[in-house]
């Protein structure tokens, strides 16, 4: 609603005001200053009786025909609703109602602030400018001397001379810059029945009675200021004006929010008919802004929340579109995006101070940035999509284009701001934005998913045919037709799927109208397996994973629309996977495959490693012919292999007659260490048990030993790019292998070391045989003999358990530098209970040699071995 203010002593003449849409109090008193009396001026002379000389009678006369007026007007509201003059109407009353409060009070300039409640401001008519359209100034309403009359709801009367007073200042500065002179001043709150805040009436100078018009001001101004008469005066009349008030303002808001209506209308009308395309979109928004809003430029700014910026799309000269991007929270439209907030900055922008960077591109551009307006919009789900910048309001009339050379000095034709009248249009509009940019954005994203879908399919391995409800191909690629028998330049589409695809032992046909008729959900999601698909000639047969799957309505799974038949061709994979199974366990194989295509290098994993080794194979094979060596190693491998697999071991290689295994790669294994040793026992027994038979058939037995060490060591494809293999490396592989040769020395078939044993002691029957130190290493480790494995309900013969405790007896002494009791120890394991026990024999020699040649004082009780 549009309050006016009053000047009666100045000359009239019209006079245009730029202005910013919130003021200080101080800066409404500069803006007062600058306009002229013209701003009473009525276009249509509705008013003109009211300019008579004033008496309290015609005062009266004044409110009662502005209260007619109104009564007219309510009548005629739904017709007048629809025209700009209805706002001109109320302007003309209030210009009357504000003229006779001044000359009721001789006051020379009069201001009527109206309450805000939504923004807390006092906003009010100061001027008309040249191009006929009223100038709204907005101040907060708890700041200032008008601010202080509306939070407190009390009369601010301000004595000769008003300069004296502190709250005078900022008026001071701006009477020297205008050359007006404040004496006295007179602020009256408004308030309604109920005790609300209505408006606040500001008066400046109280004049003579009588005054002399020509005179100078100062001569004019009456020292008494205004007195409590004038305020008794005012409150005989306060309940008229507020009525009067209180209606024009509710008719202004009505007028408002039709005018709103009408922007959207039009919007809408020419955003309905933009096309789906988003740059068409963008185009048409950028456009339609600019237009509606009489400004110079517009710019429509999209959010790229995965990019963390802005961007929009310029024309160029050559009719091509260019994009720019802002980061967010950069510059006016960023900051706009980052707090979703409105920025209105008046003419002039350049005295705002986040305006450097307009000022250092404008003349880069032959551009002269005057006024802004930047407006978030948002989607049908209230999300920020983007950011709507209009820059340069242009006034009306007609006024020379701007130069570039004039620069920075603005054009006339800008000297224009935004008001809350175009924020409220923009409001409208942007909401009509968002949806038409939501929807050219998901049309958009259809067309780049439909691309998608083609690519995809085209590059798929796998063979894809869609179809229609009658079994029709719609599409497929080419990976389908390779299957199917035909060329990649040969059109399928059309024909109907059951009468290509032909399964060597399955109904294909059955299996298709199940998915087309989708009783269930079995029947919509059809899995086959390892299929023989024939070929259209029959000349050819391919293994696939068939899948059949139901095309239906998301929100209806019995309203079909086709089928989806996927082919995935394993042939190269089932030739690939039977000849690695012959090499490792399936789980390897199945790793090795995932990995797709092999790479050099590997990583670090916990595991544990197993060698093994046929004892005096040399030996062994020169009493045998090669056929004869050859069938006993594959015999033997293939017992020993399944053992390892039986616990979840990787056969790593063979090494002649040797075996090595990891347990833990390259797939994890909690537990490695106890699978390598329950490994190593059942390769004791399939030892026995194939011996037995070579026994039977009056043929040699072999004996093995193994040797394992659990560590971190690098597992993966070890080579070149031309050949490699998969295994691993280490010193804890060098270790497992020290051990399993160890284990000849010992007389041991199964020796682990330490680290083998930490996590298998309660399960194992175990003697712990020595510490040694391999070659090529400073730190020994201690190594035990895998005994057994402790199970329920079953312990060590007599013997056994008697051997381990004099062992271990006497490996104390030993440690002990007690030599000749160590000595006795081991004896009488030999002597009387296992004459063959090597390990003891070992301990027996070396206690004699430390008796006749003591150890060095820094002797650790290791045994550093001479060889691998």
């Amino acid at each position: 609603m549009q309050a006016p203010s009053s000047n009666r002593s100045a000359a009239r003449s019209e006079t245009t005001i730029d202005v910013s849409p919130t003021y200080t109090e101080d800066q409404v008193v500069y803006q007062q200053q600058q306009a002229s009396s013209g701003a009473l001026t009525t276009t249509t002379g509705t008013f003109t009786a009211f300019l008579a000389p004033l008496t309290q009678d015609s005062f009266k006369e004044v409110v009662t025909g502005v209260e007619k007026k109104l009564e007219v007007v309510n009548q005629t509201l739904s017709m007048l609703l629809d025209s700009q003059g209805f706002e001109t109407i109320l302007q003309e009353m209030l210009n009357a109602i504000t003229l006779k409060t001044a000359e009721l009070l001789a006051a020379d300039r009069t201001t009527i602030f109206l309450l805000d409640e939504d923004k807390n401001q006092l906003f009010s008519i100061v001027a008309e400018g040249e191009d006929g359209k009223t100038i709204e100034l907005r101040i907060p309403a708890d700041k200032g001397i008008a601010g202080e009359a509306a939070t407190l709801k009390t009369v601010v009367n301000i004595p000769y001379d008003f300069y004296d007073d502190p709250r005078s200042v900022f008026a001071q500065k701006k009477d020297r810059e205008t050359g007006y002179r404040t004496y006295t001043m007179l602020v009256l709150p408004l308030l309604g029945e109920n005790g609300n805040l209505v408006a606040v009436v500001q008066l400046l100078n109280k004049l003579k009675n009588p005054f002399d018009p020509s005179a100078p001001l100062e001569q004019k101004i009456d020292q008494k200021g205004f007195t409590e008469v004038d305020q008794k005066l005012f409150e005989e009349f306060a309940p008229s004006i507020r009525l009067i008030l209180e209606s024009s303002k509710s008719f202004y808001v009505a007028t408002q929010q039709q005018r709103a209506a009408n922007a959207l209308m039009k919007a809408t009308e020419s955003l309905s008919k933009s096309s789906l395309d988003l740059e068409d979109t963008l185009k048409r928004v950028m456009n339609e802004a600019k237009e509606l809003m009489n400004a110079d430029r517009s710019t429509l700014w999209l959010i790229d929340h995965e990019a963390n910026d802005l961007w929009t799309k310029i024309p160029q000269s050559d009719d091509s579109m260019m994009e720019l991007r802002v980061p967010m929270g950069v510059g006016f439209a960023g900051k706009v995006a980052e707090t979703g907030e409105i920025l209105n900055i008046p003419f002039d922008l350049y005295e705002h101070p986040d305006s450097d960077n307009a000022q250092r591109t404008d003349p880069q551009t032959g551009y002269r940035t005057c006024s802004l307006l930047c407006m978030p919009v948002y989607n049908a789900d209230n999300k920020l999509i983007g950011v709507t910048q209009l820059l340069n309001k242009k006034k009306k009339g007609e006024f020379p284009p701007y130069n570039p050379e004039d620069w920075p000095k603005a054009p006339e034709c800008w000297k224009a701001s935004f008001d809350q009248s175009d924020i409220a249009f923009m409001e409208a509009f942007n909401i009509q934005a968002g949806v038409a940019l939501q929807n050219a954005k998901l049309f958009a994203m259809v067309k780049q998913q439909e691309q998608l879908q083609r690519d995809i399919l085209r590059s798929l391995t796998n063979g894809v045919i869609s179809t229609d409800k009658g079994g029709k191909i719609i599409a497929a690629n080419e990976s389908a037709k390779e299957l199917l028998g035909f060329s990649k330049e040969d059109s399928i589409e059309g024909l109907l799927v059951p009468e290509l695809i032909k399964i060597k032992e399955g109904n294909f046909s059955n299996w298709f109208r199940e998915a087309l008729d989708a009783k269930d959900d079995k029947a919509r999601n059809q899995y086959y397996p390892d299929q023989t698909l024939r070929t259209k000639n029959k000349k050819e047969e391919h293994s696939v994973h068939l899948s059949i799957n139901s095309i239906a309505d998301a929100n209806d799974s019995s309203n079909v629309y086709g089928a989806l038949v996927v082919m995935d061709d394993i042939s190269d994979e089932k030739r690939l996977k039977s000849t690695m199974y012959r090499y490792m366990t399936q789980e390897l194989a199945e790793e090795l495959l995932k990995l797709g295509d092999a790479k050099m290098g590997g990583d670090r994993k916990e595991v544990s490693i197993l060698f093994s080794d046929i004892r005096s194979y040399t030996s062994l094979t020169e009493k045998l012919q090669a056929e004869e060596v050859v069938s006993m190693l594959n015999e033997y491998f293939e017992s020993m292999v399944e053992a390892i697999f039986k616990h979840k071991g990787t056969l790593d290689k063979y090494i002649g007659d040797a075996i090595m295994a990891v347990f833990g790669s390259p797939l994890p294994l909690p537990d490695h260490a106890w699978k390598a040793v329950q490994t190593a026992v059942e390769m004791r027994h399939r030892l026995a048990e194939f011996n037995a038979c070579r026994l039977s058939n009056k043929k040699e037995e072999i004996r093995i030993g193994i040797g394992i060490n659990s560590d971190c060591v690098i597992s993966g494809n070890i080579g070149s790019s031309k050949r490699m293999e998969f295994t691993a490396i280490g010193d804890g592989v060098n270790l497992g292998s020290r051990l399993e040769s160890a284990s000849k020395q010992y007389g041991s078939d199964i020796i682990i070391s330490e680290y083998t044993f930490e996590p298998c002691k309660n399960l194992i029957w175990h003697r712990e045989l020595d510490c040694i130190r391999v070659k090529g290493k400073n730190k020994p480790v201690k190594i035990y003999e895998v005994v057994d494995l402790i199970e329920p309900n079953r312990s060590l013969p007599e013997e056994k358990e008697k051997i381990i405790e004099l062992y271990h007896k006497g490996r104390e002494y030993y440690l002990k530098r007690m030599f000749r009791k160590a000595w006795n120890e081991f004896a009488t394991i030999v002597e009387e209970i296992d004459p063959d026990d090597k390990a003891a024999k070992l301990q027996m020699e070396r206690s004699q040699h430390f008796l006749q040649e003591s150890p060095p004082d820094d002797w650790d009780g290791a045994w550093t071995m001479t060889e691998k």
